[in-house]
Formats: structure tokens, sequence, C-alpha cells
């Protein structure tokens, strides 16, 4: 028999099982290998693909500057519409949502309404590098990083896998190059644990990279995470995030985050 026909005798509780446990471990092997290092004071950029991967990938980092009086600001690419589909709901409603969940998620972190903004690039369907629309989309993020002048900037890792969020490491690293001012540039996991292929530890650069202790701003991060899981639900019963894995949340419940730099290759 081959392998495929035996890989669908497997149970799917089995198949899910298998799968938390491999996101569970993955995290804490390549983890524990990367040294602690104190946030900097140094201004801060988050760049999102959808609304709540801000919070997901960076709400220790984002609570922890903000508590220091460190300007933070989070831009969201996209409106997180594309959920409307599966919701059978009226993408409009589904923006008026998620914009107010966002807010809230972004208020329990420190950071005033001011402090977030949203360039409405297509949920599902931004563009890529040589795709209609990728120019114009990396000089709007540009042009949001000159008018704020972050020292660092935050986007997604490369090996998140989802379509989206490759496409929002590759315009936040073509922002960074035309900008005219230096920073220092960070990927944050938020899908990579979970969704990666197999051989992740292989491909993974880990040099220079570094964890944050968040353990002063967990609760902070567990309330704005909350803000969207813990949100009044679509009408049809399921939260406006989505259904997410139990192993995708455990990882972001622990006292640390990581954070990956730019290569010099991409800058």
């Amino acid at each position: 028999m081959k392998f495929r026909s035996i890989f669908k005798l497997v149970p799917n509780w089995a198949v899910l099982l298998a799968t938390d446990l491999r996101c569970l471990l993955r995290c804490s092997v390549v983890c524990r290998r990367i040294a602690f290092q104190k946030p900097s004071g140094n201004s801060a950029l988050i760049v999102a693909p959808h609304p709540d991967d801000e919070t997901f990938g960076c709400g220790g980092l984002i609570r922890l500057k903000s508590a220091a009086g460190v300007p933070v600001h989070v831009v969201i690419l996209t409106d997180g519409e594309a959920v409307a589909v599966g919701l059978g709901e009226d993408p409009q409603k589904v923006i008026s949502a998620r914009k107010s969940e966002t807010l809230n998620a972004c208020q329990r972190l420190g950071l005033e309404a001011d402090s977030v903004s949203w360039l409405h690039l297509p949920d599902g369907k931004m563009p890529h590098p040589g795709q209609p629309g990728f120019a114009e989309a990396a000089r709007a993020l540009h042009a949001e990083m000159e008018l704020l002048a972050p020292q660092e900037v935050y986007c997604p890792h490369a090996q998140d896998v989802h379509p989206d969020h490759l496409a929002a490491t590759r315009l936040t690293e073509e922002a960074v190059r035309l900008s005219s001012r230096p920073c220092s540039l960070y990927y944050y996991p938020v899908w990579m644990w979970y969704h990666a292929s197999s051989g992740l530890r292989k491909r993974l650069d880990t040099a220079g990279a570094w964890r944050l202790d968040i353990s002063a701003a967990l609760s902070a991060k567990n309330h704005a995470m909350a803000a969207y899981l813990d949100a009044p639900k679509a009408p049809g019963g399921k939260p406006y995030c989505g259904r997410l894995p139990w192993s995708f949340l455990q990882n972001f419940r622990r006292r640390y985050e990581v954070y990956f730099p730019a290569t010099s290759s991409y800058l």
C-alpha cells in the first residue's frame, strides 16, 4: 500500500494532534538556542498583513515599548475582508468589525487610535514582486515610513508560508530599500511554526536572532489577543479572526517573542 493511501487511513484527530505537537516542539527547540535581549528605546513600525497579526506576533514588544514611552505605530496592510466569503457576510460589515477589534487590541497594548493606520490592500490578493500593484503598494508603505521615520521596522518572516504574509515581507523590504532614512528591519513569525514545511530548522537563519522577555507584558498581550478571540462573532457563529489552531495560539502565550534580523541579501 502506498504511503498516501496509508496516510488517508490516519484519523483526522491524529493528524491535528501531530501538527500541534510539531508546532509546539519547533518553537521550543529553535527558540531555546536564541539568546534574550532587552527591548531597545528605538521607535518602531509594525507591519501586519491582516488585523490580529500585529498583536499575535509583536504584542509584547508593542506593550513594552509603549509603556516605556517609545513611539510605536502599526500599519495594517489589508482590511481582513477575505473572511467574509467563508462567513457569508457583507465585506463592509466584516471590515468594520475587524477594524474595531484592531483598535481595541492596540488600545489594550497602550496605543492610541492615531497610532494605527491601514493601507487597504486586497486581502488574499496582496501583490508579490513582479505583479501588478506591487510597486504602488511598496511606495504607499514607503510613504508611511517617511512620515513616521521609525528606527526599527518589523514585518512577518518569509517562512510564514501564507501568501499574504510573504507579500508583506517583500513589500516591507522594498519600502525599506526606498527609504532615505536608516532603520533596522526585523522579521517576526506568525504561521511559521505551524505551517512551514519539513526542514525548517535547517533553512532558518538564527544568526543575530533574539528573544524578548515579555513576562511583564504578557497579561496585556493576552488581554489584547482576547480583543480578537473573544470579540462578538459573526451571525453564523464564527469569529472574524477565524478558528485558530490550539498550538498556534499557545506559542503566542509564551513568556517570550522571537525576532530575526534581515539579512543583507534583502536590503
